[in-house]
């Protein structure tokens, strides 16, 4: 039983990461006719594509790639931040965008202590650092939703690319956030079949966030 655990997390891991590298290579296909939001959809794509690569490549020499987590998410809030100020058409967001991203990835870098080196510290996992970052994307998914509530201009949701990605990433950054919260209970209460249970749902989530970018470059844009 815990070894078909273990199998089906593994199978998940891979069919995501699959799933990731065909978004990639569909958004760069399309780059030239995509507007400016989907592009920087592309770049966080590759940018996760980047991360995977050197994530399994430290777990193969045997080292932590908890590392990873910090640097990983300054640059997915980074990027997610520029697809959201051109998805917006805020003038409000589109100042403030740069002050949020620079903010965070500053307080990233000051707690895992990534200015001196990798250490011992900076190999730890930060839950703080997932939860801010979970929170600032849920709270910019939440104004595009707001966008078009009040604008009412998107004959149908399906056919718009930024819904589909904005929908994803709310049903995996709840999941990212509830992981973060509750992750020093998983320590000291650890249960590997709960922790395997709790990776394979994260994996799943995974899943569909990476369909609905594949959905989101996919649909046909309006002339």
């Amino acid at each position: 039983m815990k070894y078909d655990a273990i199998f089906i997390l593994v199978g998940v891991g891979r069919c995501s990461q699959a799933l990731l590298f065909l978004a990639g290579v569909l958004g760069l296909i399309r780059y030239r006719i995509l507007p400016p939001e989907l592009r920087w959809l592309v770049g966080l794509i590759w940018f996760g594509l980047v991360m995977e690569v050197v994530s399994q490549a430290a777990a193969a020499l045997y080292h932590s790639n908890l590392w990873v987590l910090p640097i990983d998410a300054a640059g997915e809030l980074w990027l997610l931040s520029l697809v959201f100020a051109w998805a917006l058409h805020s003038p409000t967001f589109t100042r403030a965008q740069p002050w949020l991203a620079a903010v965070f990835v500053f307080y990233v870098v000051l707690s895992s202590g990534l200015t001196i080196e990798f250490s011992r510290e900076a190999a730890r996992f930060k839950p703080a650092v997932q939860v801010i970052e979970s929170l600032l994307v849920l709270g910019m998914a939440g104004l595009y939703f707001r966008k078009l509530l009040h604008e009412l201009q998107v004959p149908s949701l399906a056919r718009d690319p930024m819904f589909w990605v904005s929908a994803g990433l709310v049903l995996y950054f709840i999941s990212k956030l509830l992981i973060a919260l509750f992750s020093n209970y998983l320590l000291e209460h650890y249960s590997r079949q709960l922790s395997l249970t709790v990776w394979t749902v994260n994996g799943l989530l995974t899943i569909v966030l990476y369909l609905c970018y594949l959905r989101a470059l996919w649909l046909r844009l309006p002339k």
